[in-house]
């Protein structure tokens, strides 16, 4: 039997949903704060990126993590269920 693990149902998680929230803006944030100020020359762009760099980083890290342990719950709930069906 192939495993096979719902992205979307995992996606569904609290915490995954608050981390997609607040992690994509802050990237988006980060991105243009970084292009824009070197394209003007701006120190106070650069500060932006720090910050934002400092929050969004770990946001999706937190991310990923919390998808793979999801991911390997599901498999681990799966394997149990072939096992006492064999």
């Amino acid at each position: 039997m192939t495993i096979k693990i719902d992205k979307k149902a995992i996606r569904q998680d609290r915490i995954l949903r608050i981390c997609m929230k607040t992690g994509i803006p802050l990237s988006v944030l980060a991105l243009i704060s970084l292009w824009v100020g070197q394209y003007a020359g701006s120190p106070a762009l650069g500060k932006v990126f720090v910050v934002s760099v400092f929050f969004a980083i770990p946001i999706g890290l937190l991310y990923n993590v919390r998808f793979m342990m999801l991911s390997i719950r599901e498999v681990r709930r799966q394997q149990a269920e072939q096992r006492q069906s064999d």
